[in-house]
Parts: C-alpha cells; structure tokens; sequence
C-alpha cells in the first residue's frame, strides 16, 4: 500500500501527552469562535480553516512551517520527516457516535497541466489506466521532490477528523517505493478507484473528474474499532443564545461570557 495507517503507539511517538493539550487547546479556541444559534436552530458545522490546522501542528510538535499551495507537506522537521495536515468531516448518529460511512474528501494531488488538463478528454476515451497512472506519477514526483530537496526521509499525512463536537487525530505514512503497484479497482464517467492505494478497511483514493485531483475518503469508524485514533472531546453541546438579547445588559453578558468559556475551556 502507499498509505499506510499509523499505529496508536506511532503516531504518540509524534503527538506526546503535551502535542494533545496543545491539539485540544486549538481545538477549543475554535469551538469557542463559532457563532452561536438561536433556540431550535441545528448545530452548526465547525468551520476551521486550513491554514490554522497547520499551525496547530507547528505550535503542537515544535516543527517548521514550510510552503503553501502546491507544496506537498505543510511542516517539516529538518532532516528527518515532513507532513501534510488536513481535516476532514465525518458523518455521526444523532448521539455523537461515528456512522459507518465514508468521510468528506481531500486532495491528494491536483494539477492542471499535462494530465490535469488532458483528464477530460482521458475519460472520454475510457483510458483509466493511463489516467490513474499519470495522476499517480504527480504525486509521486512531487513528494520524491520535496524528499529530495528538504533531505527528509519519511513523508505522513496527519489527519484531523471533525464528528460534530468530537474531534479525533490519524496519521499515514506514504510508502513511496509502493506506487508501482496501484491499480484500477473500479471506474464510472466522473472517477477511477484506486487499488493497492490504501487498504478497503481504511479508505479510498481515486481521481475525480470535475475536480481535476486525486482524493482521499477515510472509513472513520473502522479506524476507531481497531484503536488508530486520538480522541478529543471538548464540550458535549454548543450554548444555544440570543445574543442580540443580551449584549446591551452588562451583567447578564459578562455572565454568559464566564459560563461558555468555563463550559470550552475545562
């Protein structure tokens, strides 16, 4: 496989008793920041952006920042490993629990030259193999590109998983030597599946017409059962409050001000 999941022991070798306070502080400080809803509105989903996720990783393992946009890994540590830091959402039961579904998805690789460009006229052709294959050599290149010029060693994706008010932390090592070995698992006029990419159990990669990229879904429940994931619970619910109601009375404000900050922050 070219995506291999971390073991819960691996991935404290990166994220120790420390990294996690951090990791959760973040984790609060962004809950806090979301707007509230008024009473019988539905939660609304918590919306981080990605560039504070990378820094959640700078502030958490002491790493360097490195890069953006196209860059292969977000974070480095200097002559041994480099990482690329997403989130992604998951689907959860009205009690809080994870579905047995498939996650949002995230890129991978993406480029609009060469075969970027050329994609829709591939699939038109039905040609999947040349697709999958030309998407996986963009990949290939630039992580062996950075590896190269950064002198590091390992390449990891670390993943945050956000299910409503829980939030849980993955990683995957990338086998660089493994890419040979992907195949076409499956196709439809929008996608060809990748085989020998990640293992079933875990999740899917494929490349995505409309979207010009190579995506990856993660099967967060499976992760959970087999113990590969770090938990964070930080609130069990989100305040419901009319601010407008009470923001002119100094009192009952700075009293609610105490209330969610002790509810988020302990």
């Amino acid at each position: 496989m070219v995506l291999v999941p971390l073991s819960i022991e691996s991935l404290k070798q990166f994220f120790d008793e420390t990294a996690i306070k951090v990791i959760k502080y973040f984790i609060s400080k962004s809950i806090f920041a979301q707007p509230e809803t008024l009473e019988g509105q539905s939660d609304l989903p918590i919306q981080v952006p990605k560039e504070h996720i990378e820094q959640w990783a700078v502030q958490a393992l002491g790493v360097t920042p490195v890069g953006s946009g196209s860059y292969p890994v977000d974070v480095i540590k200097a002559d041994e490993w480099g990482a690329d830091v997403k989130m992604v959402s998951c689907k959860i039961e009205d009690n809080g629990d994870l579905l047995d579904r498939d996650s949002g998805e995230t890129s991978l690789a993406q480029k609009f030259a060469g075969t970027g460009s050329e994609l829709d006229d591939l699939f038109n052709k039905e040609s999947h193999e040349e697709i999958l294959d030309g998407w996986s050599k963009i990949m290939q290149e630039k992580i062996q590109a950075v590896k190269d010029k950064k002198n590091l060693h390992h390449i990891y994706y670390f993943i945050i998983l956000r299910a409503g008010l829980k939030f849980y932390l993955c990683g995957l090592e990338v086998n660089t030597q493994n890419f040979d070995d992907i195949e076409v698992l499956k196709t439809s006029g929008e996608s060809v599946w990748a085989s020998n990419f990640i293992d079933e159990k875990y999740g899917s990669v494929k490349v995505y017409k409309a979207k010009k990229r190579m995506e990856l879904r993660l099967r967060p429940s499976n992760w959970l059962k087999d113990d590969l994931l770090i938990e964070f619970q930080v609130t069990d619910n989100l305040m419901s409050k009319n601010i407008r109601e009470i923001i002119n009375d100094e009192e009952k404000f700075n009293l609610y001000k105490d209330e969610i900050t002790k509810e988020i922050f302990n």
